[in-house]
Formats: structure tokens, C-alpha cells, sequence
């Protein structure tokens, strides 16, 4: 598998991974699927994400955390400002 496909499909995987754990808060109430449903989606995107190679594994981390460090620190310097 070229890199760049990986790569691209660790991204997607994330994003996935990231919007069933953010539907586990979702009310039952309100007609939503029983929270196994999130759960089992969640663990099918990593199960997926972890069996790419591991260059497009550790690439994507690199450049997820690399986000995640650049919003912390946009939301530092915001909170600074207020």
C-alpha cells in the first residue's frame, strides 16, 4: 500500500474514531442507537487504523498530535487574551 494512501485512511479512521466517541453523549432518549453502537464502531476504527503499516501509523500520529499541540496552544493564548 503506497504511503500516502495509509496515510489518508489513518485520517479518516481518526476522524471516524473521534465522532463515535463524541456520539457516546448523545441522550438514548432522543432516539439514538444503544451506546454499544459507538463503542463498537470506536474500537473497529482503531482495530483498523493500528493494522495499516506502521509508517502510515506513526506518520498520522506524528501529524495528529502535531494538531492537537497547535490547538492547545491557540486556545492558551486565546484564554490569555480574555
Amino acid at each position: 500500500m503506497p504511503a500516502q494512501i495509509g496515510f489518508c485512511s489513518l485520517g479518516v479512521l481518526a476522524y471516524y474514531a473521534i465522532a463515535n466517541a463524541s456520539s457516546w453523549t448523545l441522550a438514548l432518549d432522543e432516539g439514538r442507537p444503544a451506546r454499544i453502537v459507538p463503542v463498537i464502531g470506536r474500537a473497529g476504527c482503531l482495530f483498523l487504523a493500528f493494522a495499516l503499516p506502521a509508517s502510515s501509523v506513526i506518520s498520522g500520529a506524528v501529524v495528529l498530535a502535531a494538531g492537537a499541540a497547535a490547538c492547545a496552544v491557540g486556545r492558551t493564548v486565546t484564554a490569555r487574551r480574555a
